[in-house]
């Protein structure tokens, strides 16, 4: 597999952060991981997920909840219509 590379701005406080608080070394992994989950997301319930990611109606802690048999997110989190 050919392998791309991803650049996005953060703040400098976020980078502080992922300094701080992420081991060095593991964020591509987890990052990698985040990225691929989203785009499952999106697969099953279309790009409304990425209006709920903006808009602040869905966030990560939703996200990562255990999904359902279609990959459906949590059952605490909001419903997403997808019709």
């Amino acid at each position: 597999m050919e392998k791309r590379r991803l650049s996005i701005e953060i703040s400098l406080e976020d980078q502080v952060r992922m300094q701080n608080l992420v081991p060095w070394g593991v964020m591509g992994r987890v990052m990698r991981l985040l990225l691929g989950q989203v785009l499952d997301m999106v697969e099953v319930h279309g790009d409304v997920v990425l209006g709920a990611f903006l808009t602040g109606n869905l966030n990560v802690f939703d996200a990562l909840r255990k999904g359902g048999p279609n990959g459906s997110i949590g059952s605490e989190t909001k419903h997403i219509d997808t019709n």
